[in-house]
């Protein structure tokens, strides 16, 4: 296995191509990504409701999950070599709207403990 540490655009890419594989799955949270941009291990994922033609009331209710970061995150807590690689350079995640309204936070340890393999 690989122990080095993954790089910011290698998170990056990976988050961004997570949402454009579930965009074309119709998932509406997916298909509202606006942004991503990863520095120092922090990822920033921005949401743009009428990316999905949806108004901003009807997508915070579609996705009513409590932390939005934890979806974002999904890609870095996969229980794969590449997925660890990611974990050891990830200090948080946050997700928002684009208008700055916060959707969630996860820390290195939620991420870790969304795949339930690692303490």
């Amino acid at each position: 296995m690989n122990e080095t540490p993954a790089s910011d655009q290698e998170i990056e890419d990976a988050i961004r191509e997570f949402h454009e594989e579930r965009a074309s799955e119709g998932v509406t949270a997916a298909q509202s990504l606006a942004s991503v941009s990863v520095y120092e291990g922090i990822a920033k994922v921005v949401y743009e409701s009428s990316l999905s033609r949806t108004d901003a009331e009807a997508w915070l209710s579609e996705n009513s999950l409590e932390n939005l970061a934890a979806f974002a995150a999904t890609p870095l807590a996969q229980a794969t070599p590449e997925s660890t690689r990611m974990r050891m350079s990830t200090v948080r995640v946050e997700a928002s709207l684009a208008d700055g309204t916060p959707l969630g936070a996860l820390e290195n340890a939620g991420i870790r403990a969304l795949n339930g393999l690692e303490k």
